[in-house]
């Protein structure tokens, strides 16, 4: 007895060591090795591999400082959705991220401090009991870093969260910021105009952002990693292409987005143009057709004033709408957006109105590689000067051949070849006024570049039209180029909102009452009856069975 004794109690402690150890291992190893189940349609709580990468790649701590109030119940819901949020980068920081949901006082010094860190106290509408009332509350996010700081003042709901959450961090944890400069001095797209404001805004979280002009013959700032070429309207004089072409070969990055049409503000005219930067491009791989590209088979509608009472809605070819994939009625299908590609890889659809194509050419130059980032469906076909972009004054039926698939959006990577490799330095122009810096201190030529990548789209009107796809396609190739793809892969997710639209009458919160409070127990006890009945009829089988 005693034996059986000992080893019973020696079996128990066996036992529980056992399940300790195993407690213990299924501990250690939830930590590195874990998964979160995202149950909601557009997997609005679930961050991306991007935020994932940033957040394990934290060397010192970061610490976010959320300020909500607990009410009305529009700031609550918004309060529980950061919260969700929050706690997935909490789940992925790794040590160094630090969260803090922080009570909001009521003295008037604690206010100050908010007004201070650039955290306002807002005013929402109440409605209580058939009143509407307006509360004061706070609604905002501070991320801290070392003696930085970065505020998101204002969360009215949290489709971009995660976007300005990571893009704060990365700004902030980045040693140095990329600075984007947009050439100007030929009636380009203005980013600081005042419709431009929105894109400004996006574009200064993440980037400082300077006007460029160099009529003067002054080198491009060095300290700018990404030049902006938009919309040109005016011939880009030779010494303003030598700048250009130099700041390439200095390993800066570049995008044209150039027009082959100029078309007056308000109009729906369109004369041909000439950038001048068609031979500095030809050479580097890509040249720019003279022409307008219509996609009969995929594009996009346009939107006009007809008669100036009524607003008509027309299928417009001269807006092609690239897909991710093209499929045709022959069960043919093709490559419209580059899938493997990070600028387009996460796009479904790329909307570029009046564009023309590209033709990728061959070089001499081994070191460059050219990639397609878009092309059109093989339903499109080049139209020429005269242009008639009229919607309503004609018919847009497809030429009955020369229908193919076209290029227009391509990226050029690798080490470049001057333009001006054996030739003499550009003169300044004589309507320019001369820098101070002469030619004659200036470096040689740079003939062979360090690597870098250049971008060619066949319009600019991706900025000025309304376009959410357009944008990002855009900001993507910024991205790409200035960050190394950092911020691409963090999508602009839509919440839905499912909450009670009215609040409901006495009698239906009543009935509501009473299906939540009753529900529970009437389950509880069916199940019980259901469970009685299958035991009696399992007993009865059982006797029967027996008797046989």
């Amino acid at each position: 007895m005693a034996i059986k004794k000992l080893l019973y109690g020696t079996n128990t402690v066996v036992l529980a060591l056992v399940i300790l150890g195993i407690v213990l291992a299924i501990n250690f190893l939830s930590k590195r090795f874990f998964n979160r189940l995202d149950l909601t349609e557009n997997k609005m709580y679930t961050i991306s591999k991007s935020t994932k990468k940033k957040l394990k790649e934290l060397d010192d701590v970061v610490r976010i400082a959320a300020y909500f109030s607990k009410s009305p119940v529009q700031v609550s819901r918004i309060r529980g959705e950061v919260k969700d949020m929050l706690d997935e980068y909490d789940a992925f920081g790794s040590g160094n991220l630090k969260i803090d949901f922080l009570p909001i006082g009521d003295d008037e010094d604690f206010k100050q401090n908010l007004r201070f860190m650039g955290i306002p106290e807002v005013q929402v509408n109440v409605r209580e009991k058939d009143k509407i009332e307006v509360a004061n509350v706070y609604m905002g996010i501070a991320i801290l870093y070392e003696d930085k700081k970065e505020v998101i003042p204002v969360i009215q709901n949290t489709s971009s969260l995660e976007y300005d959450l990571t893009s704060a961090i990365i700004k902030l944890t980045n040693k140095e910021t990329s600075t984007i400069g947009f050439l100007a001095g030929h009636d380009e797209f203005d980013i600081n105009a005042q419709n431009n404001a929105q894109l400004r805004q996006e574009l200064a979280k993440q980037y400082e952002i300077q006007k460029v002009e160099i009529k003067g013959g002054k080198p491009i700032d060095e300290k700018i990693s990404t030049l902006v070429v938009a919309g040109p309207k005016s011939t880009i004089g030779e010494r303003e292409k030598y700048e250009i072409d130099q700041f390439i070969m200095r390993g800066g990055k570049a995008i044209f987005l150039i027009d082959s049409i100029n078309m007056p503000p308000g109009t729906i005219q369109a004369n041909p143009l000439s950038t001048g930067l068609n031979d500095l491009l030809s050479h580097h791989g890509v040249k720019l057709g003279n022409n307008l590209v219509a996609d009969y088979a995929s594009h996009d509608n346009l939107t006009y004033s007809q008669g100036g009472f009524m607003t008509v809605t027309r299928p417009y070819p001269y807006f092609p709408k690239v897909l991710k994939e093209f499929k045709f009625l022959t069960g043919e299908t093709s490559e419209g957006l580059a899938a493997d590609h990070m600028i387009t890889g996460r796009l479904d659809s790329l909307t570029l109105p009046w564009t023309s194509s590209l033709e990728i050419l061959s070089t001499d130059n081994q070191q460059v590689k050219a990639d397609i980032l878009a092309q059109t469906s093989k339903g499109s076909s080049t139209v020429q000067s005269p242009y008639d972009l009229n919607p309503g004054g004609q018919q847009f039926r497809p030429p009955s051949s020369s229908q193919k698939s076209l290029t227009v959006a391509a990226i050029l990577s690798g080490e470049f070849k001057s333009f001006y490799n054996g030739k003499d330095i550009p003169p300044i122009a004589d309507d320019a006024t001369a820098d101070e810096e002469t030619d004659d201190s200036r470096p040689e030529t740079i003939s062979e570049g360090k690597p870098t990548k250049i971008v060619v789209v066949g319009t600019s009107h991706i900025l000025n039209q309304v376009s959410p796809a357009g944008m990002a396609f855009f900001q993507n190739t910024l991205d790409y180029l200035a960050l190394g793809g950092e911020l691409i892969g963090i999508r602009s997710q839509k919440l839905s909102d499912r909450s009670f639209q009215t609040e409901p009458g006495n009698t239906a919160r009543f009935f509501i009452k009473l299906i939540c409070i009753g529900l529970v127990p009437i389950l509880v006890a069916i199940i019980g009856v259901m469970r009685f009945l299958l035991k009696r009829r399992a007993r009865q089988m059982v006797e029967s069975f027996g008797r046989v």
